[in-house]
């Protein structure tokens, strides 16, 4: 898997003006939204015990970026972070087994569905998750993701309006994977999975300032 930062570059690369020369033709500018959100689920089953580890719901924010194609489409560049815990089920007992910070970076578009003040619109995205583990010799993992979700659009001036988004994120794990393991030359690994994927699901809304 591509590096967090090679993620971030091919992103800027995709946003850049001179791949999107239509938009900058017609004068339609870029559109911002900072948003707060409040994310749901995830899980991991350990390989080695069989017990479940729960990702701990909770608060996420996060950035869209969105260059507009037509009136109906838009390409967009996607970020979302949460901050939060792992615990454990099963043997483990429900125990904080250490915090996670986890980054979504998608690139994708936008559909919006004709309306005169209210504007339904679809939206989807593929790319990276980075997980960033806190504990003594865990090192983080990045992993392919897709996301797909749903929402309304509310104007509330010529320059700014609402944005309400149910996105759903799918993260794939593959064969054979160990996740959060300590750094080499160690000889335990926190979890073990194989073949998985781990499911979250978020809502948010957020202010979009047209550029």
């Amino acid at each position: 898997m591509l590096p967090f930062r090679l993620l971030l570059f091919a992103a800027a690369l995709l946003l850049s003006p001179v791949l999107f020369p239509g938009a900058a033709e017609a004068g339609r500018g870029w559109e911002i939204t900072p948003y707060a959100g409040y994310t749901i689920g995830g899980n991991f089953e350990d390989n080695t015990t069989g017990a479940d580890l729960d990702v701990k719901e909770g608060g996420s924010f996060g950035l869209v970026l969105g260059v507009p194609d037509t009136p109906e489409t838009q390409y967009e560049l996607f970020y979302g972070f949460q901050r939060t815990k792992v615990t454990g089920g099963g043997t483990f007992g429900g125990d904080t087994l250490f915090d996670l910070d986890i980054h979504y970076l998608h690139l994708g578009g936008t559909y919006l569905f004709p309306g005169d003040k209210v504007r339904p619109f679809l939206s989807g995205g593929i790319g990276g998750t980075h997980f960033v583990p806190y504990g003594s010799g865990l090192d983080p993992k990045t992993y392919f993701s897709l996301s797909l979700g749903g929402g309304a659009t509310i104007p509330i001036s010529g320059h700014v309006g609402l944005r309400f988004e149910g996105r759903g994120f799918l993260t794939i794990l593959p064969d054979t994977t160990e996740i959060f393991c300590v750094s080499s030359g160690g000889a335990a690994c926190s979890v073990k999975v194989q073949g998985d994927v781990l499911g979250q699901l978020l809502l948010l809304a957020g202010i979009t300032f047209s550029l």
